[in-house]
């Protein structure tokens, strides 16, 4: 069931009240009636003022309630005093929803806080939507509603068009849709929520999701305060093919809460945001150029059937610097096949062939090669996406004359790919190219970022829905206490995830026996529930060989870790079978405060931390989406063998992630960490095996308790 609510009133309201208005247009009270006359709203317009009798040529009412007609939608631009009053009055007068202009709530004191709950208390009272406060209000360029005191709106109002924007901070979003109009971006609806008392930005990003005159979503995140809402809105944008990019700016620690395993340390709010943006499709822009370039290329109206790029320059260095780019965003570049290269060079000689492809100045003597190069290279490469660097020629009016008829033949023999062009140009040139299908970009590596961009949009909207994964039975987990490695494994070897053979003992010669039943060789580790990383204080030895040996090794480790960790509980010590050489990899789990449970996935065992190398997901998930994961670790490579090593058994591997993340969903409400460190992967066909585990529980008296990822 949705857990998200309607919000058409901000966007399709057929009256509007402006409370405090103004008869000053430069006003923040008198701003939204001037951008409605503006915008050719239709609907009718109430400025409410008790000292006017009229306001911009409008009748004024003294209150809400003397208006005597329903109220779709009111707009409150008051004192921060007299707006819960303001607020209350518009519940009681059965207006649908409300946006407060007003500053000065719970972003500056307690006593705003308290006034924001009032507000709050009375608009889910009479069921009205509340926006704000301290927003910027709605647009909707179709209808010609534009709620908003934005200054962003200047002689004209804002050219319709299919690209929508919600945004937390109005003046990001009022800053972008000044943008847009810059760079030409037609606007279709828009949305600041300022403080998100009711409505949040995921309400606004699911509806223009769902909008069909919506083609491209924008979101500006701050904070989530329920995570189901921004969920259900990813997944409206991705079962609905809409290309959502948003930018989730701001870290907390507040997802990687002070716990002792190697999971946590990594995880963070922002980690776990991105890793559950990529589950969905979504696109997480890191600034505000790749946000609009990103929204401007999903906006031309196709996307690229393959991630393979294909890259056609007049300079070499700067093919050397798009592939770079490319390496680095993750967009394939394969290489031409060998014939044709050889027809290629047929055309020019000395050109670099391979992709990128380096057409030299010959280009210049002689423009009419742009097509049949183009035209190879698209007929032969399979190439979903094709970037054309033509430098400062779209500045001469000479050349790019000649080079626009074949650019032109190209894209109408190829309508289905995505072209490109990156140069600098003048208006007319750019337009020309943009009106024949091209999109266009001076940085050369601004149009390989949007090209990977679209790429992973037509993947995601490819992929097949997962299918809902049976749950295993809970854990039988005591709250609020730290798992023993022999406890946790068990567990874990419950869930199906394979562990070593392995016996606890409490004293020297129990140790030799329990050796001699496992067989030699077998590692000794310390047993505790308050020592997560044994080998930092002496308890763990490795490869013991003999029974002397093992008894040995139980007083050793005894003595090591009652100096190196005097205090700490001591259960005895584990006597467990060597595992063969394998890849060591880490797997973990971490409780994030908004999303539940999140797998980890990295490589590096006690290096985990050094590498750096992981990727996230939130439980559960099946194994093809774990292959996925193993396929984004930045030293994938090393899973196929690297210096004379065998390639590494990934299926084993892709199935244990799969049922560490039913586990950690089965045990939602219980676990709060695990760590599998090492968990060694062993050739192919071999399978895997835990070797360490850790599990923390929640504590006790834990209570669920609304929390915010800033």
């Amino acid at each position: 069931m949705s857990v998200l609510s309607d919000v058409s009133a901000f966007f399709t309201p057929r009256s509007i009240a402006v409370i405090g208005a103004s008869d000053d247009p430069t006003k923040i009270g008198g701003r939204p009636i001037r951008n409605l006359l503006l915008g050719g709203y239709e609907g009718k317009i109430l400025p409410i003022n008790p000292r006017y009798q009229t306001v911009q040529g409008l009748q004024a009412f003294a209150s809400i309630e003397d208006v005597g007609q329903p109220v779709d939608l009111a707009i409150v631009s008051l004192p921060a005093q007299a707006v819960p009053d303001a607020v209350a009055a518009c519940a009681a007068s059965g207006v649908k929803a409300a946006i407060v202009f007003s500053a000065g709530f719970s972003e500056a004191s307690a006593e705003g806080e308290e006034a924001q709950r009032r507000m709050e208390a009375s608009a889910r009272a009479s069921g009205m939507r509340l926006l704000g406060p301290n927003c910027m209000g709605t647009i909707n360029t179709r209808a010609g509603v534009l709620a908003t005191f934005t200054s962003g709106i200047v002689e004209a109002a804002p050219q319709p068009g299919r690209i929508s924007l919600a945004s937390q901070s109005g003046a990001f979003g009022s800053h972008c849709l000044a943008l847009m109009r810059e760079r030409g971006l037609a606007l279709n609806l828009w949305a600041t929520t300022g403080n998100q008392c009711d409505v949040e930005v995921s309400d606004f990003l699911a509806y223009m999701a769902a909008d069909p005159n919506t083609d491209v979503v924008i979101g500006s995140i701050e904070g989530v305060r329920d995570a189901g809402r921004l969920i259900e809105a990813f997944e409206i944008a991705q079962r609905n093919k809409k290309p959502m990019i948003v930018m989730k700016v701001g870290t907390s620690d507040a997802g990687a809460a002070a716990m002792a395993s190697h999971t946590a340390s990594l995880a963070g709010s922002d980690a776990v945001f991105d890793a559950v943006a990529k589950r969905y499709g979504v696109y997480r822009a890191t600034s505000i150029d790749e946000l609009m370039d990103v929204a401007y290329a999903c906006s031309r109206g196709h996307l690229p059937d393959s991630d393979r790029l294909g890259i056609v320059t007049v300079s070499g260095g700067v093919g050397v610097l798009m592939a770079d780019a490319a390496s680095e965003v993750g967009i394939a570049l394969p290489e031409l096949p060998d014939k044709t290269q050889g027809d290629l060079r047929a055309l020019i000689p000395f050109a670099g062939t391979r992709n990128p492809v380096d057409v030299t100045a010959q280009i210049l003597n002689d423009p009419d090669l742009i097509e049949p190069m183009l035209s190879l290279l698209l007929e032969a490469g399979n190439y979903g996406s094709v970037i054309v660097f033509l430098s400062h020629l779209g500045l001469n009016p000479a050349i790019i004359a000649k080079l626009l008829p074949g650019l032109k033949r190209v894209s109408s023999r190829f309508p289905d790919r995505y072209l490109s062009v990156s140069l600098l140009a003048h208006a007319d040139v750019r337009a020309e190219l943009e009106e024949s299908g091209y999109t266009v970009f001076e940085d050369p590596n601004r149009a390989v970022r949007a090209a990977s961009a679209l790429a992973r949009f037509s993947a995601s909207f490819g992929e097949a829905r997962p299918e809902s994964l049976p749950l295993p039975v809970p854990a039988d987990a005591r709250a609020g206490g730290r798992y023993t490695e022999a406890e946790g494994k068990q567990m874990l070897a419950a869930a199906g995830i394979p562990v070593t053979q392995e016996e606890i003992v409490t004293d020297a010669n129990a140790a030799a026996r329990a050796a001699a039943r496992i067989g030699f060789p077998v590692v000794l580790k310390i047993v505790s529930p308050d020592i997560a990383h044994k080998s930092d204080v002496g308890g763990v030895l490795l490869n013991l060989a003999d029974e002397a040996a093992a008894r040995a090794g139980f007083a050793t480790i005894m003595e090591r870790v009652s100096s190196a960790s005097p205090g700490s509980q001591l259960d005895g010590v584990l006597v467990a079978a060597m595992v063969p050489k394998g890849l060591e990899t880490v797997l973990g789990v971490v409780k994030d405060p908004l999303f539940g449970p999140v797998v980890m996935f990295g490589l590096g065992g006690i290096f985990v931390e050094v590498l750096r190398d992981v990727v996230f997901r939130p439980a559960p998930f099946g194994v093809a989406e774990a292959r996925e994961m193993i396929s984004q670790v930045r030293g994938r490579a090393m899973f196929e063998g690297v210096r004379g090593a065998p390639p590494a058994d990934t299926d084993a591997l892709a199935d244990a992630l799969s049922k560490l993340s039913l586990f950690a969903a089965a045990n939602a409400e219980t676990i709060a960490s695990v760590d599998i460190n090492p968990f060694l992967v062993l050739p192919r066909g071999e399978g895997a095996i835990a070797v360490d585990a850790f599990i923390e529980t929640v504590a006790a008296e834990a209570a669920p308790a609304e929390t915010v990822l800033v």
